[in-house]
């Protein structure tokens, strides 16, 4: 069963009022006084809950919310400069408030485990476990993909993560040429000719926040030197051959955030859901039951 809600964010100085969705998956209502609560924190800047649909699998582990940031899938639209990774975070901890949760658990993607790394540091005491999915702690993973594209890419591929970097996407005809023509490194079977069964998306990814990231925060942001700070449980996932967050990055979070556990999945790309679903959600269910 699942319930869909808005929840009211207050104005606070830099940042407007806005109204964000949240989608509470759960196996039965008695759950969600008697389950931890997992929340999934999208990628981008720009996916939404929909990208995520195939992760309410999890919910025979645990009760699931999907959140939708700034501007994002359902949630309000807004003006740019308030599409930040800190009002993700801020914005996250004000949801966990509504609902009533002390403690949570984070499941973060991407862009998605940067910001979970950002709450954990900010927030230590309201997290119990965090699941990192193909992460970086700092704007060091821009480098290393432009660097594997600079060897790899060819020129029309090449040209579309220029926009993507430049945050220069204009509308969403070219965000989705950007994921039509980069859909090779994002997917080993993809780029193998391997057929994959992850669902489609109901909503489309939001080229306004990608483009905020892109030109600001994702250029600067730096939560290496905190590792060591993080307190709660952590699992580390990459892919082997992701490009977009090298597993470098995975493996330096794992070194530095105290008893984190690494796993790397061999044939994988950034795209752990298309490439062993299996593995992957089997490795989040057993850590967060």
């Amino acid at each position: 069963m699942y319930e869909s809600k808005n929840i009211l964010i207050p104005a606070r100085p830099g940042a407007e009022e806005t109204t964000l969705h949240i989608k509470i998956v759960t196996e039965k209502a008695d759950y969600l006084t008697t389950r931890p609560y997992i929340f999934i924190l999208p990628g981008g800047p720009g996916a939404n809950h929909s990208h995520y649909k195939d992760y309410e699998c999890l919910q025979d582990s645990a009760n699931i919310v999907f959140y939708d940031p700034r501007g994002c899938g359902l949630s309000a639209k807004g003006t740019p400069d308030s599409y930040t990774m800190d009002n993700y975070i801020q914005d996250l901890d004000i949801i966990r408030q509504q609902l009533g949760l002390q403690e949570i658990q984070l499941l973060g993607k991407s862009y998605g485990a940067m910001c979970a790394l950002g709450y954990a540091i900010r927030f230590p005491k309201n997290v119990t476990r965090m699941v990192l999915a193909a992460g970086s702690p700092s704007f060091r993973n821009l480098d290393s993909a432009k660097a594997h594209l600079e060897v790899h890419a060819n020129a029309e591929q090449k040209a579309a993560y220029e926009t993507v970097f430049n945050g220069t996407i204009k509308n969403q005809a070219e965000m989705d040429h950007y994921f039509a023509v980069m859909a090779p490194y994002y997917s080993y079977k993809k780029r193998n000719n391997i057929p994959t069964a992850r669902p489609l998306a109901e909503y489309p990814f939001s080229f306004e926040p990608l483009n905020t990231g892109f030109k600001s925060f994702l250029r600067h942001f730096d939560y290496e030197p905190l590792l060591s700070s993080i307190q709660c449980k952590t699992l580390v996932l990459v892919g082997d051959e992701d490009w977009i967050t090298s597993k470098l990055h995975s493996i330096k979070i794992a070194d530095n955030i105290p008893d984190a556990k690494l796993i790397i999945f061999e044939h994988s790309d950034h795209s752990m859901e298309d490439d062993v679903p299996e593995l992957f959600f089997g490795e989040i269910r057993r850590f967060i039951e």
